[in-house]
């Protein structure tokens, strides 16, 4: 039988960097391509967003996408969807009723997904597994604002699933810790990269066509433009380096646009990126400092060859794709130490992680790759090489793992993730 997966807001085909689309969006398109190819469909539930887009696509054979017609076909902020989320599970049922489809288990992305899965798991007599992908709580400690709504659902939901998936250690200790559930129902799954589509490239053609002079530097962020992304603390750290003179010929390449949660905190008239112009241009950058908008992957791929460094500045990151993207480039990192950051960039092998968060000391960290090559070069191999133990099918057979495991009645011997416990 096939698994349901919901993910109300996140649909994996969606354009990655447009509002709230990124490695969410990714990381279940990719993980059910390679449970296809592992004999294990999966059918992904997500809510019509668009008018002119179908209600069923195909993610790859043995891998479908429905959308669900339920309220307005547009973009919805995150939060204005809790009213609908009974329909929507509503609509789902009707839609496996239909088809008289019977499901193995279902499957929920984020904690408004939960919210679905928790109303249909009961009636269906199907396991639930459950992936947060982020936190209220761990956001609320990195100085976002707090969402008592969001953490209480959390704590309901993480105790009502049969399984929870963390893409980090640094995840799986964050949510024992918000939910108070026992860390042996939590299970980690570490998410993957196309070392192929992310394999280091010639880049003049590319450099051509950003109308980049051949010596100059480039420091590359990707990602959405929102306050937990960080990006203030790189362009703060870019003045300090341009107040030595001895980077005047370095320039920041900006990937991204704003989301529902960027454009909501950013106090702003033209939401977080006029912020962040307003921002460089305080602080005297701004001519260094060029917004390249969202761009499609390939085009990633291709900004993170260019680069000379790649700064993840994020202030809490559950597994940090964009960061282990970077190093399947090639290209350095240089990220500060939270959450799943801290598993795949190696400090001073592949990349820098930064203790302090201020902006002297992720300067610190740019100008020590941008200044010494040799170095930087063999971060660059040491990051493709650490890219290497990160792949979709990998993350797929121990997600596959758990799937067995929580649909099984085995011996005690075996571990709740699916592995033999430690030592047996």
């Amino acid at each position: 039988m096939a698994v349901a997966m919901v993910s109300v807001h996140a649909s994996p085909l969606g354009p990655l960097g447009e509002g709230e689309n990124g490695g969410m969006n990714l990381a279940i398109r990719r993980v059910c391509e390679q449970l296809a190819h592992q004999g294990i469909t999966t059918d992904v539930f997500t809510r019509l967003d668009r008018p002119d887009l179908p209600l069923e696509q195909l993610i790859a054979t043995g891998s479908r996408l429905m959308r669900l017609p339920v309220g307005p076909p547009e973009p919805v902020p995150k939060h204005d969807l809790v009213p609908l989320l009974p329909q929507l599970a509503n609509r789902l049922n009707e839609h496996a009723r239909s088809e008289r489809r019977r499901y193995r288990l279902i499957h929920a992305h984020y904690w408004l997904s939960g919210l679905v899965a928790e109303r249909l798991a009961p009636d269906w007599r199907v396991p639930w597994v459950q992936s947060f992908h982020t936190l209220a709580g761990t956001k609320a400690d990195a100085g976002l604002p707090a969402d008592p709504e969001r953490a209480r659902a959390e704590t309901v939901l993480a105790r009502g699933a049969d399984r929870i998936i963390a893409s980090s250690r640094a995840e799986k200790t964050d949510i024992a810790r918000w939910t108070a559930i026992h860390p042996d129902r939590i299970c980690v799954v570490p998410l993957g990269v196309d070392l192929a589509d992310y394999a280091p490239r010639p880049t003049a053609q590319y450099r051509n066509r950003l109308q980049l002079d051949e010596g100059k530097r480039v420091i590359a962020y990707a990602g959405r433009l929102e306050r937990l992304k960080g990006l203030d603390l790189l362009l703060e750290a870019f003045a300090v380096l341009r107040a030595t003179g001895r980077h005047d010929d370095d320039v920041v390449l900006v990937a991204g646009g704003d989301s529902h949660d960027g454009t909501s905190q950013s106090n702003h008239p033209a939401g977080e990126v006029g912020r962040l112009r307003a921002l460089a241009d305080d602080l005297g950058v701004a001519p260094a400092v060029r917004f390249l908008g969202p761009l499609p992957p390939v085009e990633v791929a291709d900004l993170f060859s260019l680069a000379d460094v790649v700064v993840v500045p994020s202030r809490t990151e559950s597994f940090g794709l964009v960061a282990l993207e970077a190093l399947a480039a090639g290209t350095p990192v240089v990220t500060g130490t939270v959450g799943g950051l801290r598993d795949i960039v190696e400090d001073g092998v592949s990349g820098y992680l930064v203790a302090e968060r201020t902006p002297a000391a992720f300067a610190a960290g740019i100008a020590a790759v941008l200044d010494d090559r040799s170095m930087a070069e063999r971060m660059s191999m040491e990051g493709r090489h650490r890219a290497e133990h990160f792949t979709w099918g990998r993350a797929a057979r121990r997600l596959a793992l758990v799937y067995d495991r929580v649909t099984s009645s085995g011996g005690d011997h075996e571990s709740p993730c699916g592995e033999p416990a430690p030592g047996l």
